[in-house]
């Protein structure tokens, strides 16, 4: 029998930043949400100003406060976007209707996310230092989300709406791609319902995919892979945080289905650990999402190794991450996250794809700009560990309707960014193997019926 395989590429984990404090800690259910904008600002301003030295001058615009602001003068404020939907989501009408917390005016897609057809009435409005002002003019719907820190260069009308001749978002901190060599595979979504019959095609899939892993030669193209990133939820989420009677289930299981939850992690369990033992697998990283046995306010912390008691025993097999979850294999800087930021996003826009949402994201510097607004997040003051501290030069987004790459220039500058949406290995039993030395991808799929 062939020895193991271990492979040479120098990783590191770079999420720390995702990982709850004692000071994150200490008296954060007595914050107010507000605090969270705050600290956002406070560590985008800085880059937004410096952008706009870049692209309008530097000394050729007058950054003032909004309350400062004098009619017909060219100035230029910075805030957080706020984004006035009038099918805005209401929990107390939800709560009186019994229905769901959805967008009351919405397309239904093939691709499962309804999505918010918009409103002649809906507007933007920048909450500056505290006062609020509407936008109107180089700016739309598409180009913003509720929580984007932005800087606008324009003047203030008589009728007290700010139009906009210019936008600025922050500058990104971007590092020198590197060169390296090897395979990472990514897989989302088994969602495993502990139900036999339910999870049949998705277990059979995974062990599938976990035997092609075993052995390498002529009649297997399997490459040597140096990481397996397991991207949550591992677990049947019960709710989809929309439906306000799944909630309340969710909270109140019985017995059963309690018993089928547990069921479901021991099966994970079982794969995970069989998978990280195979011949051609160096480690198996595991990245939780919302439904799986952790917190479900963002960022994510890894699931407790009790939880998965065979893979807590083989640490140097199987390492339990942070979601999002970041990594450097010799400097090339890879971003996983489960997904449901980018879900909440389409939502709200009829026109946007899993990639124009990624794509975004880079351009915000942020994320999940959508915290604390329509997704859960743990209530930090001093920081926003969901800024992107750096770009990173491939971002993996699973559970997403569909598979989408795109390649995506990073701020003007020659550094890209790898864009890919992974969907949900317990639909489609597709795996996704990025080749590191030019960041081609190959899609696999593992279905027998296919």
């Amino acid at each position: 029998m062939a020895a193991p395989w271990s492979n040479t590429l120098n990783y590191k984990n770079v999420s720390d930043r995702y990982i709850l404090t004692e000071e994150d800690k200490k008296g954060a259910f007595a914050r107010q949400y507000f605090e969270i904008y705050e600290a956002r600002v406070k560590e985008l301003k800085p880059r937004i100003l410096e952008n706009a030295e870049r692209v309008i001058g530097k000394g050729k615009f007058k950054h003032v406060l909004l309350s400062d602001a004098k009619q017909d003068e060219e100035i230029f404020i910075t805030g957080v976007i706020v984004k006035r939907v009038l099918a805005r989501p209401s929990i107390l009408k939800s709560l009186l209707s019994e229905d769901k917390v959805a967008y009351d005016d919405v397309d239904d897609e093939e691709d499962d996310v309804k999505r918010y057809a918009g409103s002649s009435e809906d507007r933007i409005e920048l909450e500056s230092e505290k006062q609020t002002v509407r936008l109107e003019g180089a700016i739309s719907m598409e180009d913003c989300a509720t929580g984007c820190c932005v800087g606008v260069l324009g003047k203030l009308g008589k009728e007290g709406v700010f139009h906009v001749s210019r936008l600025v978002w922050p500058a990104a901190n971007v590092t020198k791609k590197a060169t390296t060599e090897g395979t990472l595979v990514f897989i989302s979504g088994l969602d495993l319902s502990g139900d036999t019959e339910q999870d049949r095609l998705t277990i059979s899939g995974l062990e599938f995919m976990s035997d092609w892993m075993n052995t390498n030669g002529e009649e297997n193209q399997c490459p040597s892979i140096d990481r397996v990133v397991m991207i949550g939820p591992f677990v049947e989420t019960k709710s989809n945080g929309c439906d306000v009677q799944s909630v309340v289930r969710t909270l109140t299981l019985s017995r059963p289905e309690r018993q089928s939850s547990a069921k479901s992690l021991i099966t994970v369990d079982k794969l995970i650990s069989s998978i990280s033992e195979k011949l051609l697998v160096n480690t198996v990283d595991v990245t939780p999402a919302v439904g799986d046995p952790c917190s479900s306010m963002w960022p994510l912390p890894p699931i407790h190794r009790v939880c998965l008691p065979r893979c807590g025993m083989n640490e140097k097999k199987v390492n339990l991450v942070t979601n999002p979850y970041e990594f450097e294999v010799d400097g090339l800087r890879i971003m996983t996250m489960s997904g449901e930021n980018v879900t909440e996003l389409l939502r709200t826009s009829h026109k946007w794809s899993g990639a124009d949402v990624l794509s975004n994201l880079v351009k915000w510097q942020h994320i999940a700009p959508n915290c604390p607004d329509t997704l859960d997040a743990f209530p930090i003051a001093d920081r926003d560990p969901l800024v992107m501290s750096s770009t990173p030069h491939v971002i993996i987004c699973g559970n997403q309707p569909q598979a989408e790459v795109r390649r995506i220039s990073v701020d003007g500058t020659d550094t890209s960014c790898l864009l890919v949406c992974l969907p949900k290995f317990s639909k489609t039993r597709v795996a996704c193997f990025l080749d590191l030395s030019d960041l081609s991808l190959k899609w696999q799929n593992f279905d027998h019926q296919f």
